[in-house]
């Protein structure tokens, strides 16, 4: 696969795809709609993407603008997925390569919601470590009569919920990357304790 060696031929590639598939659905693409797909605050785009931009401000809805652009992006995420497996990491290595830096093409990419093959079998497995947890757990509460929960085996509740919860946290880390599952673990403590307060009048 060729790799793209700067944010212009990553641009000009995935603009290429999203142009060649409102030709094939026979979506219309304005020349304003055209150009706003090259604008960014920072780095290489259209000489005349100021003015483009002021004329789009003018006459066009954003809002609808980007659902028509997220709408081809995920058309044409379809179409080259079924294609050749070089194509569709090549297409997955031009929106990666964009990600990097303040595009706006990259906007209506994050709002197809688009995952590539990787991501879809991680939550697979996760969804998969979850009931596997839940079946674990509910086979040796009928193997050992193990009620939910009494005071006798609340240990073995709680290690068996611990189990999980570390199961859970390291499949969200797999799947979302550290960074990401230590905010949202983070925030998750912060809103219990807050509710724990609201509840105790603590707070």
């Amino acid at each position: 696969m060729k790799a793209f060696h700067s944010g212009r031929e990553a641009k000009e590639f995935l603009i290429s795809e999203l142009v060649a598939e409102a030709q094939r659905e026979n979506v219309p693409l304005s020349e304003v709609e055209r150009k706003m797909l090259y604008f960014t605050e920072s780095g290489w785009t259209l000489p005349d993407i100021m003015k483009v931009s002021e004329d789009f401000d003018r006459e066009y809805d954003q809002a609808k603008y980007e659902q028509k652009i997220a709408k081809l992006v995920t058309k044409a995420n379809r179409r080259i997925r079924k294609g050749s497996r070089e194509d569709y990491d090549r297409w997955w290595a031009a929106i990666r390569f964009l990600q990097r830096e303040d595009h706006y093409i990259s906007v209506m990419i994050r709002l197809a919601g688009l995952r590539p093959r990787g991501d879809q079998l991680r939550l697979f497995a996760a969804g998969l470590g979850i009931v596997t947890c839940i079946l674990v757990w509910t086979f040796l509460s009928n193997k050992y009569n193990i009620p939910m929960p009494s005071r006798g085996n609340l240990g073995i509740f709680v290690w068996a919920v611990l189990a999980c919860l570390f199961v859970a946290y390291m499949l969200l880390r797999f799947i979302l990357g550290r960074k990401k599952t230590d905010d949202l673990t983070s925030k998750g403590l912060e809103k219990l304790v807050r509710i724990y307060q609201h509840v105790s009048g603590t707070a």
